[in-house]
């Protein structure tokens, strides 16, 4: 239901860790949460609102501690649905993020050439694994030079 997550809580064992990692663990939004008890509980938006309307900040931090792939980064995803994600080819490189004066240790996986996915090391101790939305998805920007080059391209055949 956005451009960033697949959400498939049919996979979700009720682990609770996309839970923690949107609460005091990580984020402190508490955009994610469980809902109903017992048999009937289930990971869910605060009040169930869809995840635009909630307290989600997309960090991106609950996918990256979902152990079943119930929370996926969407480009994962087609990529998967597309059997083009390949894990064991992918190359990956520690980076520092350039978006803030943080200094968050991103590691960046590499497939084909292309950016694939960004990460960070658990055992940062600036980000302890955790990322906000442009560290884990700023790289999008960089594999996408066409809207950065066309109102330069347009300015060039205006003058």
């Amino acid at each position: 239901d956005n451009d960033l997550y697949v959400r498939d809580y049919d996979r979700c064992v009720l682990c609770y860790k996309c839970v923690e990692a949107c609460g005091i663990d990580a984020q402190n939004t508490f955009a994610i949460a469980v809902a109903g008890r017992g048999f009937d509980a289930r990971i869910s938006t605060e009040f169930a609102v869809p995840l635009d309307e909630s307290a989600c900040v997309y960090c991106g931090n609950c996918i990256a501690v979902c152990p079943t792939g119930a929370l996926m980064a969407k480009d994962e995803f087609d990529m998967r649905a597309a059997g083009s994600w390949n894990e064991p080819a992918q190359t990956v490189t520690d980076t520092i993020c350039p978006y803030c004066g943080v200094g968050c240790t991103l590691t960046l996986h590499v497939q084909d050439g292309d950016i694939v996915k960004a990460t960070s090391p658990l055992e940062n101790a600036i980000t302890l694994g955790n990322l906000c939305v442009k560290g884990r998805f700023g790289w999008r920007f960089v594999q996408n030079r066409s809207g950065v080059l066309a109102p330069a391209t347009d300015l060039l055949r205006t003058t």
